[in-house]
This record gives C-alpha cells, sequence and structure tokens, in this order.
C-alpha cells in the first residue's frame, strides 16, 4: 500500500459527538480510503478526545497531542505531520455529503499539471464565496512556506488563501476551483446542538485575525508572484520552443 494522496489536517477540543458524525460521513462517501490520512490534533488536557480512533484499518489516523494552541500553528504542526499531495484543512463541525468527493477533487486538480492550485466544496452557507473548508496541494504549501501563517489567531485563514488565489487570478492565473456539487456541509457549532456535547463553546472575536490578514496582503501578493512564476517555469519546460 502506497502512501496518502490526500491529508486532512483536523483540529478538535472535547467534541466526540461532532467527530463521531464526521468520520462516519468520511466512511460512508471516500470512494478509497487509502488515499487519506487524518491528521487530528488534540489539547494534552483533553483526554476525552485522545479516545478517538479510526473508524476502520483502511484510514490512517495520526494523533498529535499537544498544549492548546493558535489555530496558525495548529495547522502548521498538522501540515508538518502530514505525507499527502494535497492538503485539506477541516474542522470537527462539518461532514461529507457527496459520495465520491475525493475522486472529484483529485480529477479537478490533474488539470493543472505544475501543482497550482486550489479546489473548495460547497459547505452550504457561502458557497463560492468562500474557501471554508481548502484543500491546497503541497506544491503551494511549499510555496507559502506552509500550510498557513502562523500569526491567525482562530479566524481569517480561508480568508487569507481565497485572496491569495484572487490575486493569482489577476495576475493570470484563474486556479481557485469551486465544486458546487461536492458538499462538504459546515455544520456551525450553534446548528448543530444535537450531536455537540460541549453546550460551552462560545465564538471567538474575529477583530484581531482581520487586522492580521490586512497586515499580510504585501506577503499574499508576493507568493502570488512566486506561483504565477512557478506556473509559467513549469509551461517553458514543456514547451521550451515558446520562449
Amino acid at each position: 500500500m502506497g502512501g496518502p494522496e490526500i491529508s486532512l489536517l483536523l483540529p478538535t477540543h472535547q467534541h466526540p459527538g461532532l467527530m463521531k458524525h464526521l468520520l462516519n460521513s468520511l466512511v460512508r462517501t471516500t470512494s478509497d480510503l487509502n488515499r487519506l490520512e487524518i491528521i487530528l490534533y488534540l489539547d494534552d488536557d483533553d483526554t476525552e478526545s485522545m479516545r478517538i480512533e479510526s473508524p476502520g484499518p483502511e484510514l490512517r489516523l495520526v494523533k498529535l497531542i499537544k498544549r492548546p494552541d493558535t489555530m496558525g500553528n495548529i495547522m502548521r504542526a498538522c501540515y508538518d505531520a502530514s505525507h499527502g499531495k494535497y492538503i485539506m484543512l477541516l474542522n470537527d463541525d462539518m461532514v461529507f455529503g457527496t459520495q465520491g468527493w475525493d475522486t472529484r477533487v483529485l480529477q479537478a486538480f490533474a488539470a493543472f499539471p505544475d501543482e497550482i492550485a486550489m479546489v473548495y466544496g460547497n459547505d452550504l452557507y457561502y458557497g463560492d464565496l468562500m474557501c471554508t473548508f481548502p484543500i491546497l496541494t503541497r506544491t503551494v504549501c511549499e510555496l507559502m512556506d506552509g500550510v498557513c501563517p502562523a500569526e491567525y489567531r482562530w479566524h481569517c485563514i480561508d480568508s487569507h488563501l481565497l485572496d491569495l488565489f484572487k490575486r493569482l487570478k489577476l495576475v493570470g492565473y484563474a486556479r481557485s476551483i469551486y465544486l458546487k456539487n461536492v458538499l462538504f456541509e459546515h455544520m456551525h457549532h450553534e446548528l448543530s446542538a444535537a450531536i455537540n456535547d460541549d453546550s460551552d463553546v462560545k465564538p471567538a472575536s474575529d477583530t484581531d485575525d482581520q487586522d492580521i490578514y490586512f497586515s499580510l496582503a504585501d506577503r499574499r501578493q508576493t507568493i502570488a508572484q512566486k506561483m504565477a512564476d512557478h506556473i509559467r517555469n513549469c509551461e517553458t519546460k514543456r514547451n521550451p520552443s515558446a520562449i
């Protein structure tokens, strides 16, 4: 058996009910579980979540048990532990709703041999307006020096990635692919009381993260230019006579 193709980066904290629904939906809808690995970030005080196990032998589940941290650092730690060619950022309050979602995602990426692209599905709330659960190539992550900036405390990682690809489009490369009929439903904690056994969840303010988002505009522009240069270099290698 080869290595995983898609790494799911998944932080969770005291939400075993949500995790059960997510994992069950993953088993129910994935065409080939051998394609996947889940990198699960667990706080070292969350003994209940430490008991979460893979729903089957085909699905790799890697547990990172660490001190509580910011979302930026958590996602970066999960990325560092991952092995897949494609990297998906997700929350524990989502469910996979489309049979064969993995095959359709891989088909979308196959259109870009230079590996500069982001794919995202329909969260049934924002639709194409926000990449709530983005999937990136490892090549993109390497050009960004990680899956996301460490600075973000909780919010705005999705906005950061979407704006990055909007900037790439402005320099001539439309590489943000929205799959309307691939459902990654965002349940939202407050809308999931029936399956969420943590009644103390309180939304965090996003004011500080918005300030961070605006402060990183120049960095996103630089990365967009690096991605454009990578695309052009790959085009030149495939068609050297076009120089």
